[in-house]
């Protein structure tokens, strides 16, 4: 069943509209491809087959406008996800390190805390015996994934691209299959729920958005990246997935692209 077959333009902007008065979340943003993948899923789960009607159910059910924009929530990572890119962001560490005391990163769009867990360990190895601290903002949309990733626990599966010895140092095997990232690295991190197209920050030396933007529409990414301009710091760097880059993309003048192969971005002004 497709998604033209279920939900129509107009079905589409009542949707739209409902969940703007039910939750205060702007889906404007989304690809419309991806919208109506993820209200299809939705009407195949409660067993609704017309947009219209779908519609009514996210007025008269309290509890369907949040399931359907927590199933926006991509929660398909690993730790050290594309190996490459995180070997080249290491090797810009020490230049931050020796600039700034404390180094602050966020990732938009955490999922289950692989990402931020990941940033974390990076971190802790780059600054070792040195005086640096670090602070981690973990943000996303998706509640019941921000309290998986509070926990911390993860399988073998999860882990894969870590060395053992790094699996020793920063985690628990607490089963047969899971692992939990120690407390020294839980403590650095905030996870916080929120959009990134609207979540303030404070200034921050690493922002980290992989695989995020491609469900946003071209507008929607403009805001995005001109956020994302203004929380860097002059020194920092956004890392954004291999699949997204700021061709066509207004914003693209305000960054530089250093890295075209890991998507690795400073800004211009």
């Amino acid at each position: 069943m497709s998604v033209n077959e279920t939900v129509s333009p107009e079905q589409m902007q009542q949707i739209e509209k409902i969940m703007m008065q039910r939750t205060g979340k702007d889906l404007t943003g989304f690809k419309k491809p991806f919208l109506g993948r993820r209200i299809s899923s939705r009407m195949r789960a409660v067993g609704v087959k017309d947009g219209s009607e779908y519609a009514k159910l996210l007025e008269s059910d309290t509890e369907e406008p949040t399931r359907l924009f927590k199933s926006f929530s991509i929660n398909v990572t690993e730790f050290y996800r594309d190996p490459f890119v995180w070997d080249y962001i290491s090797s810009l560490l020490p230049r931050i390190l020796e600039k700034n005391r404390t180094i602050r990163a966020w990732s938009a769009g955490s999922a289950s805390g692989e990402e931020p867990y990941s940033i974390a360990i990076m971190l802790s190895e780059a600054i070792g015996a040195k005086n640096n601290r670090f602070q981690i903002l973990a943000t996303d949309i998706n509640l019941e994934a921000l309290e998986r990733a509070k926990k911390g626990r993860y399988s073998s599966a999860n882990l894969k691209n870590l060395q053992p010895q790094t699996v020793s140092k920063y985690f628990t095997q607490v089963e047969a299959d899971t692992f939990e990232i120690s407390d020294n690295i839980k403590q650095h991190i905030k996870f916080e729920h929120g959009d990134i197209a609207s979540f303030a920050t404070d200034q921050m030396h690493l922002v980290f958005c992989r695989n995020v933007l491609i469900y946003y529409e071209k507008t929607a990414q403009e805001i995005i990246f001109k956020r994302f301009n203004k929380t860097l710091t002059d020194d920092g760097y956004l890392v954004i997935g291999q699949d997204e880059s700021m061709m066509g993309i207004q914003a693209s003048k305000i960054f530089s692209c250093i890295r075209p192969k890991e998507r690795i971005y400073e800004k211009t002004q």
